[in-house]
């Protein structure tokens, strides 16, 4: 029983450092606010990083889901999407020089996912990620990403704004 009990803790992960009642912060984007522990139960909002949460517990069947109170709504939230800090702010750096940004503007942004890192191309390039039948292949995803990369660096911040407000538009 001992063993179990040390299972539990570490399983819970934060849990067990947490009080009834305390206020946690959303990690990732679009975590969803579900009505239960099962991961296909409906969901009851869509939370963002740095949304503050008031923590209800760990489920004790399932401790790796958390009771959450948020946006007036009680719910589920996987574990790993909380954190007992809030987000730190981003910095942005540009000519003009640097400036902070909260987490969730840059999460919205998308400049998160920007720009391919040297081992995402190494990985994508590799021969055997590369078999099969899958298209389009690593390789040429990594191609395309990179041609739309320089694309989108030949742009100006207006040309973007007026694209997205074209493609909004067409969209409704």
């Amino acid at each position: 029983m001992r063993r179990l009990g040390w299972l539990l803790v570490l399983v819970a992960g934060a849990a067990w450092a947490l009080s009834l009642g305390d206020r946690v912060y959303v990690r990732g984007r679009d975590v969803a606010l579900l009505r239960s522990t099962t991961p296909t139960a409906a969901t009851l909002a869509k939370l963002q990083p740095g949304d503050p949460v008031v923590w209800r517990g760990a489920d004790r069947d399932k401790p790796r889901w958390h009771r959450v109170e948020a946006k007036g709504k009680t719910g589920f939230v996987y574990y790993a999407n909380l954190s007992v800090t809030p987000p730190a702010a981003e910095l942005l750096s540009s000519p003009e020089g640097t400036r902070s940004v909260d987490a969730q503007a840059f999460a919205s942004s998308g400049a998160a996912g920007k720009a391919l890192t040297e081992g995402a191309v190494r990985y994508g390039n590799q021969e055997e990620k590369n078999k099969g039948q899958q298209h389009p292949t690593l390789r040429e995803a990594v191609r395309q990403t990179q041609t739309l990369e320089a694309i989108a660096q030949q742009r100006t911040d207006a040309e973007l704004s007026a694209q997205a407000t074209r493609i909004a538009g067409e969209q409704r």
